[in-house]
């Protein structure tokens, strides 16, 4: 990509998938982002190009829950929103071009300051060991000598997925579940996950995910309230966890969920959503034991849309699990469900 060190940025996922079999997949419902991958090196060098940031996609890995962090591993350490310059420019038509890019580019000195709250308040939960802690290598900057437009409020589908300290931008590439997304170019070369299968619209699913998904469509019973409490959501997921574990126990995505598992309980089922204390709204070590069970079964919800959505688009997806066309399986948000 230009001036970049090869690998270090790249494109991947259902845009290139797209491409590779002559497919249409910009419009509803079909509708894909571009999905960029880069490491936390060349970050300021790709958002230097002709694009303005639009905020933090702090829900692009689904088992992120507003303060709760992921329960399943992850190498990303977040993610960008980002939006063509002239489509946001059309949605704020006063003042004209060079009024917004002013205005935008001045909003973007303090995106630093924006994404460092973010993490503080939004995306670290040190007891889980999960702490996506900025030293600076991630601030949200451009390269030297160039300007960042920010609009909180604007709009976009380009989604900047930046790695961790010292990873490279393909190995994100390895927390795929279906092979064919895999698909990638980094500006110079494509890169085709087996070839044979891509081409012919066919994908294999990840093994351990595959499991994993086909135990958790097996045992999921939905809830008899349609929006429960934290503490019902938590142990009906717990449930349906401890049954996945016996058929799938060597899957490497519960490290988390041990961990909270050994965290005291402080859950008072009579505190008030103003104490510190006991509830799921204040209490930091009630939200870490209780809502990984709830992330997990959100990361499943995430598996099952995504292979629902290219079978849909018509890829064969090779030895998927069976999900019959009535199972009904919603994301549960801990946050907004009380308890």
């Amino acid at each position: 990509m230009g001036e970049l060190p090869e690998g270090s940025a790249l494109i991947a996922g259902s845009s290139i998938v797209a491409a590779c079999l002559g497919k249409d997949w910009s419009k509803w419902p079909d509708k894909s982002d571009v999905d960029v991958y880069c490491s936390a090196r060349s970050a300021p060098q790709v958002r230097s190009a002709n694009c303005m940031f639009v905020g933090l996609n702090d829900t692009y890995v689904d088992f992120v829950c507003d303060r709760l962090l992921y329960v399943v591993d992850t190498k990303i350490h977040h993610v960008e929103k980002w939006g063509s310059f002239a489509e946001n420019v059309e949605d704020n038509p006063s003042g004209g071009e060079f009024e917004y890019l002013q205005k935008t580019t001045q909003w973007g000195k303090g995106a630093v300051e924006h994404a460092n709250w973010k993490w503080k308040y939004s995306m670290q939960f040190g007891i889980l060991g999960v702490v996506p802690v900025n030293d600076g290598t991630h601030d949200i900057k451009p390269k030297p000598g160039g300007n960042l437009p920010f609009d909180f409020n604007g709009t976009g589908n380009i989604d900047l997925i930046v790695a961790k300290t010292g990873i490279p931008a393909s190995s994100l590439l390895n927390g795929f579940d279906l092979e064919i997304c895999k698909a990638s170019f980094d500006g110079k070369k494509f890169r085709i996950p087996d070839p044979h299968l891509t081409f012919a619209a066919k994908t294999k699913m990840e093994p351990n995910r595959r499991a994993v998904v086909g135990s958790y469509i097996k045992h999921h019973r939905e809830p008899g309230n349609q929006y429960p409490m934290a503490m019902e959501a938590s142990r009906l997921a717990s449930s349906t966890i401890k049954a996945v574990r016996k058929d799938v126990p060597n899957a490497p995505f519960y490290r988390l969920l041990d961990v909270a598992a050994t965290l005291p309980d402080r859950y008072n089922p009579n505190a008030q959503f103003w104490d510190r204390r006991g509830s799921f709204m204040n209490d930091s070590v009630v939200q870490a034991k209780w809502a990984p069970p709830i992330q997990f079964h959100n990361w499943c919800c995430a598996l099952i849309d995504r292979l629902r959505k290219y079978q849909k688009r018509g890829i064969d997806v090779v030895d998927a699990p069976t999900i019959a066309d009535d199972f009904r399986i919603e994301r549960y948000n801990i946050m907004f469900h009380g308890g």
